[in-house]
């Protein structure tokens, strides 16, 4: 059988899981290859993977093994312009296009946006110069705390955001940043949002172009130290619940947030058929929208995932059919919780240490949790070769029974250095 879909990407560990999810999920396993030019060392020992050298290549294999259909869930992907490229060879693209990446990569134009189309989220300030955001710091910063954020997408966490608790470890943060972005070559931008104080989730909405359906909420750990301390991470931990959420909420969530943010992409006529995943917080005058990304978070979404019965493949198929309206999305019953905990090298974030361990364990984990590899090679040994190294994602009837078993399976993973927080989910999350 020819399979109709391929993901295309570096092998990452949301990659991972879109794969695995639909292949172990309803009976169309052999209708997607993955395609992948990274290291992954489950990817790699699964005969549906495929390894490539680029996009070229990823063309070449695609026209070979009749594909219509490419996903990728990248940003990097979608800056390099990777979607109009294979859409130029034939193929239908689940991704973004160059042009609407603003959305995540240009922080400056995507809290325009929101001004514009009246999207409830947190106040900010664009600046365009080092000097005049720690001016603008020092004389507003004793009646009001910022956040720093540069405006453009950059991997690194420890540049990308900062949360600082006082002024001068703003202003460090301001210097911070500007230097990294001159260095990268890259413009000054950067953008101080106001603090605000709230329960923070993570929401994920399927978006066909005009229709939209919102996943279940998550909550996302974001910090490195347990009870929410210590700097930012890409994302250390997260858990999710496949139940109904409080009616009255997620109808002011959807009237400030997403309705007027679907709204306004059609009114600027930027075509929008993918996921589009959203900051929030909960505040007590309402959900307000931090941030927008335009690819989907990790371990956010593997914990979404996990939970799902329903296809990947056929979430794809609703999105660029624009059949989202009739498409039965399906979630867990017996075990509605999961729970995500990434086990890290000693130095992340701020550092390389720990780089090239070899580990060890991974034959030793139960089939109830599901380990998701960042850049792990499986041959000739696995090494730590990404500061974040193993998710694990485990299901239970209860959040208690998800975070025991996959803590009882962390224990099983060695590595010189290994790190992971202990408290992700007992602050239970989601009420």
């Amino acid at each position: 059988m020819m399979p109709r879909f391929m993901l295309f990407g570096e092998g990452n560990a949301k990659e991972q899981a879109f794969c695995e999810q639909s292949w172990r999920v309803g009976d169309r396993a052999d209708d997607l290859l993955c395609c992948m030019y990274g290291r992954n060392h489950y990817l790699e020992r699964n005969p549906r993977t495929v390894r490539v050298g680029g996009v070229d290549e990823a063309i070449s294999v695609g026209r070979a093994r009749g594909v219509d259909t490419i996903v990728m869930l990248a940003i990097e992907q979608f800056e390099a312009g990777h979607v109009e490229v294979l859409q130029s060879a034939g193929f239908r693209v689940f991704g973004v296009s160059a042009s609407a990446t603003f959305l995540e990569n240009s922080k400056v134009r995507a809290k325009a946006f929101m001004k514009r189309h009246g999207v409830a989220s947190a106040p900010s300030v664009p600046f365009g110069d080092a000097a005049e955001a720690e001016r603008f710091l020092v004389k507003n910063w004793a009646h009001r705390r910022f956040v720093v954020k540069a405006s453009c997408y950059l991997s690194d966490i420890k540049f990308s955001c900062t949360v600082p608790d006082t002024l001068e470890e703003a202003i460090e943060a301001v210097r911070r940043l500007s230097g990294h972005l001159a260095e990268m070559g890259a413009p000054g931008d950067m953008v101080l949002e106001e603090r605000v104080e709230g329960r923070e989730f993570s929401v994920h909405v399927l978006v066909d172009g005009a229709d939209y359906r919102v996943l279940p909420m998550i909550r996302d750990y974001k910090q490195l130290l347990e009870g929410n301390k210590g700097p930012n991470t890409a994302g250390i931990g997260s858990i999710a619940v496949a139940t109904d959420w409080d009616r009255d909420l997620m109808a002011d969530l959807q009237s400030r947030v997403i309705q007027p943010t679907i709204d306004g992409l059609l009114r600027e006529g930027i075509e929008y058929k993918f996921i589009l995943y959203i900051g929030v917080m909960m505040t007590h005058d309402g959900p307000i929208a931090l941030e927008y990304n335009v690819r989907p978070g990790t371990p956010e979404f593997p914990t979404l995932l996990a939970l799902a019965k329903t296809s990947g493949l056929e979430m794809v198929e609703a999105i660029q059919d624009g059949k989202l309206g009739s498409l039965d999305l399906e979630w867990e019953d017996d075990e509605p919780c999961s729970v995500a905990v990434t086990l890290t090298t000693s130095g992340y974030p701020l550092s390389t240490d720990g780089l090239g361990e070899p580990i060890f364990g991974l034959e030793e984990l139960d089939d109830d949790v599901w380990p998701l590899a960042e850049h792990m090679p499986a041959e000739p040994v696995p090494i730590a070769s990404n500061g974040r190294v193993l998710t694990l994602v485990a299901r239970g009837k209860s959040f208690q029974e998800a975070r025991d078993r996959v803590y009882r399976n962390v224990d099983r993973i060695r590595f010189r250095g290994r790190y992971c927080r202990r408290d992700i989910g007992d602050l239970v999350a989601l009420e």
